[in-house]
């Protein structure tokens, strides 16, 4: 499912988490191999006892059972889960989608946030990944593992700026205004400043 988009809403940057963010999926891998391998040429060994050897070939079904369980949970599915995760950047918002529903969808409007800083390692290169952190009014969000985080700060601020600027109202002085003489639809209402 494709990112529904306002009307006069465009996208700048579609991107996904950078490479490096399956680097404990990769490690977890290969433990996996290596301690399945080790267990595997164990129970093939023809010196073993004699209740060993009359289980090995269960022992065998059990540890290929074990293997593709875990293969599917520490591997397969972070990998999914990491080619299914975008983020945009629109003329309106920054959006983070995980998967084809809108279940898995965070949206923040570029009108709410007041600083975006872009956290990488000392003396990283301009191109290197990082965690975008967006600075709201309340809280922080942290999007982890952005491939070329400096850039994206770049654009971000530079879509916030191009964003139009509306007066600013703190809606202590407003009130309704209906005028008697010409009805108006029940939903159309016309606020006007309290002088």
């Amino acid at each position: 499912m494709k990112l529904i988009l306002e009307m006069r809403e465009r996208v700048i940057v579609k991107t996904r988490a950078h490479p490096r963010a399956l680097r404990g999926t990769l490690l977890r891998f290969f433990l996996l191999l290596a301690a399945t391998s080790f267990l595997a040429g164990l129970l093939i060994r023809t010196d073993l006892p004699d209740w060993a050897a009359e289980a090995s070939p269960l022992l065998l079904a059990v540890l290929g059972v074990a293997f593709c369980v875990l293969l599917v949970i520490w591997c397969l599915r972070p990998l999914v889960r990491w080619a299914g995760t975008y983020t945009y950047l629109t003329t309106e918002r920054i959006v983070t989608k995980r998967g084809r529903s809108a279940v898995g969808q965070r949206s923040i409007g570029l009108y709410a946030i007041q600083d975006i800083v872009a956290l990488t390692g000392r003396r990283a290169p301009y191109e290197a990944p990082g965690t975008l952190q967006i600075v709201l009014a309340e809280h922080r969000i942290n999007i982890p593992h952005m491939p070329a985080v400096q850039k994206m700060r770049e654009l971000g601020i530079g879509a916030i700026t191009a964003l139009p600027h509306f007066p600013r109202v703190d809606g202590v002085n407003m009130e309704e205004r209906v005028e008697q003489d010409q009805p108006t639809h029940p939903q159309q209402r016309d606020w006007t400043e309290h002088e």
